[in-house]
């Protein structure tokens, strides 16, 4: 075991950086390395550690960036080591992982539907829950372990989107979603996901006022309102349920066959 390699792991965690774990998993005959053997791959390609160099590893380093490059998490391959052209001849099993921060879900609204959805998503998803109000009076009290809205006074100064990052807007007026938007919308790497409270008329709107502000035409386009999947149901509760639907569908690659779903009614 690599301990070292095992410290970079833990630095590149924490310091929210992105690679991929390559671990040789099992050898069958002649092989460079053994199973066990290790090597990190970072997005340009550079590595830490091997797998025993040659063909074997330049190929895993490509491997590693094209899972990198299609937002995989994992992966299981076999390789015959003769097909790489490695007279040696052996077979290596490797696996892939992605190490990667959590995505960040910065929820700017601490209403009845905001509140919910920050409880509901900390409780049951892998993201990293941020909760934000302009009143200072929603942000005294802990509304979950470990969740406390942060006061932002007339949501003006909002946090700098790094790395993977979903956002919804639902604060309490139609001018302050606009506002928090634009400004989302307006950094030089938006959310992944924006989602916002609102009917398909307010949709409209937002999306013309926006591009008239100077927001790219595909940024305003991509804006999710009405926020949420149409499940049904019009009180705090199940509306957060839909968003927070519509956001792991999202996540996982599924809207669109969710979507397609819930119109047939299956």
């Amino acid at each position: 075991m690599d301990s070292r390699l095992f410290s970079r792991i833990a630095e590149v965690m924490e310091e929210g950086g992105t690679a991929v774990l390559v671990t040789q998993v099992a050898v069958e005959g002649p092989a460079p390395r053994e199973a066990g053997a290790r090597m990190l791959v970072f997005p340009d390609g550079h590595i830490e550690g091997t797998i025993g160099g040659g063909a074997l590893e330049h190929r895993a380093i490509q491997e590693a960036q094209e899972l990198l490059s299609k937002g995989g998490r994992t992966l299981l391959r076999t390789y015959e080591l003769v097909d790489l052209g490695m007279l040696c001849g052996g077979r290596a099993t490797l696996y892939y992982e992605v190490l990667a921060p959590k995505v960040r879900l910065l929820i700017f609204g601490a209403g009845h539907i905001g509140a919910t959805l920050a409880r509901l998503a900390l409780e049951t998803t892998p993201f990293a829950v941020e909760l934000y109000d302009d009143r200072e009076e929603r942000c005294r009290e802990e509304l979950a372990p470990g969740l406390v809205a942060r006061h932002l006074p007339g949501f003006e100064a909002l946090p700098e989107l790094t790395g993977r990052c979903y956002a919804v807007i639902c604060t309490d007026s139609h001018a302050t979603d606009l506002n928090v938007a634009k400004g989302l919308l307006s950094q030089e790497v938006p959310p992944a996901y924006l989602g916002m409270l609102g009917s398909r008329p307010k949709a409209e709107e937002v999306r013309r006022l926006l591009v008239e502000a100077g927001i790219p035409e595909e940024r305003a386009a991509a804006l999710h309102c009405p926020v949420g999947l149409p499940i049904g149901g019009k009180f705090p509760g199940a509306i957060a349920v839909s968003i927070l639907s519509e956001l792991l569908a999202f996540h996982h690659g599924r809207l669109p066959e969710a979507r397609q779903r819930l119109e047939k009614g299956e």
